[in-house]
């Protein structure tokens, strides 16, 4: 019964969630709470200096390690999910964790790094050039890994959630670097583009692998277009289907939900079922 109390209790802090969201969205850099560190970090492998914003948890304590989740779409997704632990580990629902949001800089910045290396970054144009998602998991992996290692006290336990084409990369990381993340979570992604060439990816990925301890927790709207939504099924589809041992998959519509606000409604019923995920 507590549990199920709990379970309650987390879906209807949407409402807050929202709230709280709203207010870091609407405010400037003054108004982040002091948990909330904005820093740069250089990357040689991506010739650029990239802004990094971590949400560090509630009594962050520098002597432990903390699991860590990396958002992409940094400045918009990573506020509601640091919002969503902190109402979980308030309610003593899930552990503490360490958010990162890793923001864009720029339109072609965010087409070039969350785009697959064998998509188009504009779906529409044949002639488009390809994404570098290969890099920018380069980057993560040797330069800001490290970092929050280092200076945070990050441990190895990595999450990382992507919304729109930050699902494109948190998928396509599954199958170039399957051990990099011990959870992904994907919202809204339109897996459909390009003939749904990343379902093939992943079903032949599958088709090759016999364990893989992960986690995937994938949601798309119910108001969602048709692409999104047929996209999403066929995912839901393939990785039901070929499934390895140790593979663990949440996926949902969520109810009244548009591509603007899927990953916002649904964040907090993903986290919740990593939570009980690790429990086990």
């Amino acid at each position: 019964m507590k549990r199920i109390l709990t379970f309650v209790l987390v879906i209807a802090s949407t409402a807050l969630l929202s709230i709280i969201t709203f207010a870091y969205l609407t405010g400037d850099e003054s108004d982040y709470p002091k948990s909330v560190i904005q820093t740069k970090l250089f990357s040689d492998i991506l010739g650029e200096e990239r802004e990094i914003i971590i949400h560090l948890p509630r009594n962050y304590d520098s002597t432990l390690t903390y699991p860590v989740m990396y958002v992409l779409d940094g400045g918009s997704q990573d506020m509601h999910i640091a919002a969503t632990f902190d109402v979980l580990t308030t309610v003593g629902y899930s552990p503490k964790a360490i958010i990162v949001g890793i923001p864009n800089m720029t339109g072609e910045n965010r087409e070039r790094n969350l785009t697959p290396p064998f998509m188009r970054r504009d779906n529409d144009d044949e002639n488009s050039k390809l994404g570098e998602a290969d890099k920018f998991i380069a980057f993560m992996e040797s330069e800001l890994f490290p970092f929050m290692e280092d200076k945070y006290h990050a441990s190895q336990v990595r999450l990382i959630s992507g919304n729109s084409r930050g699902g494109l990369f948190v998928m396509y990381s599954l199958v170039y670097k399957p051990d990099l993340f011990n959870a992904r979570f994907c919202f809204s992604t339109p897996f459909w583009r390009q003939d749904n060439i990343l379902v093939s990816k992943v079903d032949k990925f599958l088709n090759s692998t016999d364990t893989l301890n992960t986690f995937i927790y994938m949601s798309a709207g119910e108001n969602e277009t048709e692409n999104i939504k047929n996209g999403f099924s066929k995912m839901t589809r393939t990785l039901q289907e070929k499934s390895p041992v140790g593979l663990v998959l949440y996926s949902n519509y969520t109810p009244n939900a548009i591509h603007q606000d899927n990953a916002l409604l649904s964040a907090s019923i993903g986290i919740a079922r990593w939570s009980e995920y690790i429990k086990h």
